[in-house]
Order: structure tokens, then C-alpha cells, then sequence
């Protein structure tokens, strides 16, 4: 099922029936009960900017992602070793018509692409060396590796090991 950007649709929360709706927009809402009025509910990003709601039921809470309370209700479960994946790579857009099931590298592919991965960001090694294309080697697995550091990694060892040689010649001669 797709849903257009202009059509809300509300939905019960799976195990808060009654208590506790979801939109097809990435809203949540409280429903008017005897103790509480009811309406829109604060979704304050996390500190991976991630929107969440605290949700209260018998005396209990339960912090939850809202992309996830509006993939379950409009996706469907959660298959086995998928996660929820953002197609526009913003966390806060939690629209149903957004959000899609995949695996871990799936999100992964996903923010290289998006530009939020923090590997892919880096525009530098660690000793300032640029990542551009003369000075990159990518390896088999897709990791970037600086090839001036690799140089002098490799120039520190046979120096080094040019030393224990002559160390080595030095105390066994008699």
C-alpha cells in the first residue's frame, strides 16, 4: 500500500489500541481517555536525530522510534534482520510513503549515498592527506585507505627493520 504526500491516514499503535494513534504523515497522537485530553504528541529527536514518543500504558512507558511505530502499523512486522530504512536518508521524515524495510547494508548504501555516513564525510585522513583519487586506495571490502600514510608506514618498518639487522650483526660478531 503507497501513500500520497497530502493523504493522512490514522491508524491504532499495535499494543496501544485506544490509547495511542499513528499517521500515515509521521504524526502520533493521544486519544481522549478519562484522565488525559488527547492530541498530538511532542516527538523530540534523539541523539542521533531519530524522532521518538513516550508512550504510557497500566503505569508503564515505552520510548519508541516513530519510524518504526509508522513502519509496523503501515508496512507491516519488522522481517527478520531488515531494519527500517528512510528513502530520502532524513530521520525526521517518518512518512509511510518514505519509509521501506532492508537490510543493514542496504542503510548503509543508503547514507554514503545521502552524504551521513561518517566514513564517507571525511574528505581527509587522520594526517591531513586528501581522499581523492591519486591518494586513495579502496580495498576489497569498499574501506578507503590513505596511500602517502601507507607509504610512510611502510618506509618506518624497513628502516626499522634495516636496524635490527645490523643490531643483529653487530652483537653476534666476534
Amino acid at each position: 500500500m503507497r501513500f500520497g504526500a497530502d493523504d493522512e491516514i490514522w491508524l491504532p499503535i499495535l499494543g496501544y489500541e485506544g490509547l495511542y494513534e499513528v499517521s500515515s504523515l509521521g504524526r502520533v497522537r493521544s486519544l481522549p481517555r478519562p484522565h488525559a485530553k488527547g492530541g498530538p504528541l511532542a516527538t523530540p529527536p534523539d541523539s542521533h536525530g531519530r524522532l521518538h514518543v513516550t508512550l504510557y500504558k497500566a503505569g508503564a512507558h515505552k520510548v519508541a522510534h516513530v519510524h518504526r511505530l509508522v513502519a509496523d502499523t503501515f508496512l507491516g512486522p519488522l522481517p527478520p534482520g531488515m531494519e527500517t530504512r528512510h528513502l530520502d536518508g532524513n530521520p525526521v521524515n517518518n512518512a509511510a510513503a518514505n519509509l521501506t524495510y532492508g537490510t543493514r547494508g542496504d542503510n548503509q548504501r543508503d547514507s554514503v549515498r545521502d552524504g551521513t555516513h561518517n566514513e564517507a564525510r571525511k574528505t581527509h585522513c587522520p594526517a591531513g592527506h586528501p581522499y581523492d583519487d591519486e591518494n586513495t586506495y579502496v580495498d576489497p571490502v569498499g574501506n578507503r585507505h590513505c596511500r602517502a600514510c601507507r607509504r610512510a608506514v611502510d618506509r618506518r618498518r624497513a628502516i626499522q627493520g634495516r636496524h635490527r639487522a645490523r643490531r643483529r650483526r653487530s652483537s653476534s660478531a666476534p
